[in-house]
């Protein structure tokens, strides 16, 4: 495959992305940076675990308690 480069200015591409749908922001980050996007699927996996073993609290009983906060 050949190389192009590109000379845009930092600035430019903020901008370029700023326009992106918040959906498209998110798949461009875990494109860049795998490291994120593999914590955050352990915290994912993690999180499921938890509540498969019973250990998470239902929203119900969540939101009960907020109405007293």
């Amino acid at each position: 495959m050949p190389q192009i480069m590109v000379d845009l200015p930092f600035e430019k591409i903020v901008a370029t992305v700023k326009k992106l749908s918040e959906e498209e922001q998110e798949k461009l980050l875990f494109a860049i940076n795998s490291d994120y996007a593999k914590a955050l699927g352990k915290m994912r996996n993690e999180a499921w675990k938890e509540h498969r073993e019973g250990k998470s609290i239902p929203l119900e009983k969540v939101s009960d308690c907020l109405r007293y906060l």
